[in-house]
Parts: C-alpha cells; structure tokens; sequence
C-alpha cells in the first residue's frame, strides 16, 4: 500500500499558504500614524488635506492616480472632472465624479430621486457621508463669496468655479454659466471653431 496523505497534506498546505496572501495593494509603514492609506480608490477630503500636510503621502497618492484631470480637480476640491473619451454607457454625459470616476449625472439624478423620496417621508438610498457633505458645503460657501480662477485664453474669458463649473464668454458676448451642461459634441464644434477653448480647457482639467 503506497502512503499518498504526506504528498496529499503538503500540497494542501502549499495552497493554504497562497490563499493566505494578503490581495491589493499593501500598506505603506510611513503612513501609519495617519491611519490612512493612499488608495485611489475613494478620493476624499481627508486624503486631500492629509496631502497638504504631507508632500511624501501626497506623492504616494499621485502615483496610484492614473487620470491627471481627475488628480488635479481632487487637489482643487472640484467634485467632478471631464472625460471627453469616455461618456457614460448609459446617459452619454463626459463628466465623472471625482470621488470614484462613476458618471457625475447619473449621480445627479439619483439625488434627485433622493430628495423626491425625502419629501415623500423616504429614506433615501444613497446618503452622503459627513466629510464629503462638509467638503461640499465649503466649496459651495467659497463660490458663493467669489473665491475663483479667471483667465483669459484669445477672444474669450473663462472662470473656473469650486464646486467644479466652468464658466465661459464667447467673443460675440454669449455668456455660457456652466459648459457642462453643453452635449459633447456641441463643446467640440465650439473648439473647432474657436482653438482657444480647447486650450481653456486643458487649462481647466477638462481634455
């Protein structure tokens, strides 16, 4: 009779000492004392004041930051950035949700059927958490006492808002307050036509 449970037992426990293994990116020992790990996962406001306070986690996060619009509406506090070469699969929109890269109006609209179940005496099915809540509030407050960019680029002026609106006026006066809620392909024939707001718009994070 041949004795298999040897071989049988060592292979279990090759397998176990792989299932074991801890999945995903592991956590940097310099960020202890945080008690945060740079993930890009959930972008957040706590991650961006733990970056202004520490250039090494600041660096750390960048690196796991593929989108550089995305990183730098983060670093700005904007809450969605603009994605012209990936529209959402199912409304069309190009803006994406800082936080998660999920569609910015998709997320619009089920806190619109939020607040519809609110008033009806609902609770809501997606509830913000209370840093995310107080970081809105405080990019609302700043666009409400002005606090914004404004440059010109040629023949028009742009203004680039806190909570993430681009503002911009054309060369023959139009005065266009928030330019992603424009279709796509009406922002690109515009930068067919005028060049300039192609480079007001690398300038805003936007292409």
């Amino acid at each position: 009779m041949r004795l298999t449970h040897g071989a049988k037992f060592s292979q279990m426990e090759r397998t176990i000492s792989k299932s074991i293994r801890p999945h995903g990116p592991q956590s940097d020992a310099r960020f202890t004392l945080h008690q945060r790990q740079p993930r890009a996962d959930k972008l957040d406001a706590p991650q961006r004041r733990l970056c202004d306070a520490d250039p090494t986690f600041m660096a750390a996060l960048r690196g796991r930051v593929s989108s550089e619009e995305r990183w730098s509406a983060f670093i700005d506090g904007a809450s969605y950035y603009i994605a012209l070469e990936k529209p959402c699969g199912r409304c069309g929109d190009f803006r994406k949700r800082t936080r998660d890269r999920s569609c910015y109006r998709c997320h619009l609209v089920r806190g619109a059927n939020n607040f519809e179940r609110m008033k009806a005496g609902l609770a809501p099915k997606v509830m913000r958490n209370k840093d995310s809540h107080l970081d809105l509030l405080d990019r609302q407050r700043r666009e409400r006492e002005g606090d914004c960019l404004i440059r010109e680029f040629g023949s028009i002026t742009v203004t680039r808002w806190p909570t993430g609106r681009l503002e911009v006026v054309f060369p023959d006066g139009y005065h266009e307050r928030d330019l992603a809620k424009r279709k796509p392909e009406e922002v690109y024939r515009a930068m067919e036509l005028l060049p300039e707001l192609k480079d007001a718009l690398i300038w805003a994070g936007w292409y």
